[in-house]
């Protein structure tokens, strides 16, 4: 909630430093005494979440020191039920074949998940599980009921015979498990069928589907998950719901709640979909229940930057009164997909600055994908940008402060005043020249010596106004501490290669700066930036790069891996495939497009199934059960038990696909 707003008439001056020694030195000031220690907030709802799409358990477990350094409390992860097709692709997370942990899904096993939460909790981040609880899966034709009403994929069946067998009549007493409902009106259009995806919406009025859904959060919670994420929320119906109410909510995330606190003594963390509102029902009704996603409050001020308009930050309004109640984004993971936005990293992160630093609201930051969308592949390491990670600690620093919004000419400015700390956000959205000094108006920081924590240059706050020199990006995030956290890029990480493969990692602040090979000590320094050819380092296939930086007190140690692939003939490689798919245990075809077919056109040689893939676009690989004949070669089989990715594109090109984890 903004607790303090001031416009100010003056302008953003700026002033040179030769300027300001003609009117007078600027006073000088011993630095405060800073006993602040870096740290994530205790509890979940404090902190913000960095959303893991499309990553792997695996892929967030091994990445989980670089999410703590970078300041995020929480990790969301793809939702964890048994996916369709084993989750080939990313929308087939969103429809589950079961309320339970999914143990054949290409995110890892109920075991990956679980060393994942231990793993997590040994770094004090909350991991949180995307649920899906409206509906379940379609068939891939989209076929319809009788009464016009989605189909229920037959696989479901395998994991959740009740609900498939009672999904249009009551076969045993369970109840009709799907909603018929199609024709309903107000807010049954949204509760009773859900007309998105022509996916089977689940009745979630229905004591025997709460009681899966209840079962899978406790299943859950034992994982070690520690929050949840609603998919559709407002597509479930509330106990005040005008035309059709129930109790689902009370009867599974009240229970998961206090299921929770019984195991762990702390409150669970948990905030559903609402997208716009919900038809003729007020947001209060879930907000009762869990926080709500605000998609609107960062649009309202994306044109700011180009305007050069503070104002328009100033005066963007939340979905509630309340910031406690709602977590926003710059982009969800639906708009990336849709409308695949490119904004630049720099750009995000002031968008992000603003987020993270709003008084009580909770901040979700996409991890963006691949450009095709492939699960289990990380598509951007923009979250550990320093520009997001110094938002996310002064979030960490200040959430329970006091905060002002104000602007000054082209500037806005979010102060942070406690007992014994202060800070503040200032993003100048005009022409910024680096060599000049920018006078801000800051109504409430105490006089004194602040530092940037992008620069490190320090700010001199004189009379309610801060001196401050900006980066070119105009953001400037002040606290009182001096020291700077390394910064690293690598410019390809934990991926296999062929050849001469070189990697060129560059390192910004940091006093110690060293790598080293496959378990030996990182001493080899890194002035600035070394370029590393990896075939050079490669032991029993494998080149394992450490990486040590050190600034000050902030230390910060990174290890990726690279596998070497020696490719075979003149065919594609399709390597470090499970050997249970090629070992007769299963049948594995081919689906093809340019023709689009179904074939078993490629031999296996010393474990690596080569594939001609001649005149071919792209291919996937489908796994069926042993001695499953496909009836038309010719049409997509929806038999299909698990699907790889699109293998097409640059991967294509490169003549190798990595099949590790499938």
């Amino acid at each position: 909630m903004r607790t303090g707003k001031v416009i100010c008439a003056v302008l953003c001056a700026v002033f040179l430093l030769t300027l300001l020694s003609c009117k007078g030195k600027l006073p000088e000031f011993d630095d405060f005494q800073d006993v602040y220690v870096d740290s994530l907030p205790e509890n979940t709802e404090d902190g913000l979440t960095l959303h893991a799409f499309n990553w792997t358990y695996a892929q967030i477990t091994a990445n989980l020191e670089s999410i703590k350094n970078a300041g995020f409390k929480s990790v969301l992860t793809m939702p964890v039920q048994q996916p369709k097709s084993g989750g080939a692709s990313w929308w087939a997370f969103y429809q589950p074949l079961s309320m339970t942990v999914g143990d054949g899904s290409s995110l890892g096993s109920k075991e990956d998940l679980i060393t994942l939460c231990a793993k997590a909790e040994e770094f004090g981040i909350a991991i949180l599980a995307d649920i899906v609880a409206n509906h379940m899966a379609t068939t891939d034709a989209e076929d319809k009921e009788p009464d016009g009403t989605p189909t229920v994929s037959p696989q479901v069946e395998a994991y959740e015979p009740v609900l498939y067998n009672n999904r249009n009549d009551d076969t045993d007493g369970n109840g009709v498990t799907f909603h018929h409902n199609k024709n309903a009106v107000g807010s049954g259009a949204e509760t009773q069928y859900y007309a998105y995806g022509n996916l089977p919406d689940l009745n979630t009025a229905n004591p025997y589907v709460q009681q899966r859904i209840l079962s899978l959060l406790k299943e859950c919670i034992d994982v070690g998950i520690d929050g949840f994420r609603f998919d559709a929320a407002k597509h479930i119906e509330t106990p005040s719901d005008p035309n059709y109410p129930s109790d689902f909510w009370e009867n599974t995330l009240e229970e998961a709640k206090k299921y929770y606190k019984q195991k762990t003594g702390k409150d669970l963390y948990v905030y559903g979909e609402i997208l716009n509102s919900p038809s003729g029902r007020g947001l209060s009704e879930y907000t009762k229940f869990m926080r709500i996603t605000d998609d609107g409050f960062v649009a309202q001020f994306k044109g700011a930057f180009a305007s050069k308009d503070p104002l328009q930050i100033l005066n963007a309004e939340l979905k509630t009164g309340a910031a406690s109640e709602l977590i926003a984004w710059v982009e969800s993971h639906d708009e990336y997909v849709t409308t695949n936005t490119h904004y630049s990293n720099v750009r995000i992160a002031k968008y992000w600055s603003v987020i993270a630093a709003k008084k009580g609201l909770g901040g979700l930051f996409l991890a963006r994908p691949t450009d095709e969308l492939t699960v289990g592949q990380i598509g951007s390491y923009g979250f550990e940008s320093e520009y997001v990670a110094v938002s996310n600690r002064f979030h960490n620093r200040f959430y329970d402060a006091e905060s002002y919004e104000s602007v000054d000419g082209t500037c806005y400015i979010n102060e942070k005043i406690k007992e014994n700390d202060q800070g503040a956000l200032i993003l100048d959205l005009g022409a910024v020249d680096t060599e000049k000094t920018v006078t801000v108006a800051v109504p409430h920081l105490q006089d004194g010596n602040y530092y940037d924590s992008l620069t490190g240059n320090k700010a001199v706050v004189s009379d309610h106004k801060a001196y401050i020199r900006f980066e070119a990006n105009g953001m400037a995030v002040l606290t009182r501490s001096k020291d700077l956290h390394p910064r690293l890029d690598v410019s390809d990480r934990d991926c296999s290669f062929v050849g001469g493969k070189q990697i060129t990692v560059t390192v910004k602040n940091a006093e110690e700066a060293y790598y080293g090979f496959n378990g030996e000590s990182a001493t080899q320094p890194i002035d600035g930036q070394a370029v590393i050819t990896l075939k050079d380092h490669v032991k029993d296939g494998v080149c394992i790069l450490k990486i040590h930086l050190k600034n000050g007190e902030k230390v910060y140690d990174r290890t990726f891996t690279y596998k070497q692939v020696e490719l075979i003939g003149d065919k594609f490689n399709v390597v470090n495939l499970d050997g249970k798919y090629l070992n007769g245990d299963y049948e594995i075809y081919i689906w093809s497009w340019s023709p689009g077919k179904w074939s078993k056109n490629y031999t296996v040689e010393n474990g690596v199934m080569l594939v001609d893939t001649d005149g071919m676009t792209g291919f996937l690989i489908g796994v069926f059960e042993k001695g499953y004949e496909i009836a038309d070669v010719n049409n997509w089989d929806p038999n299909v038990l698990k699907q790889s990715t699109d293998i097409k594109g640059d991967t294509l090109k490169a003549g190798f696909v990595d099949m590790t984890g499938f």
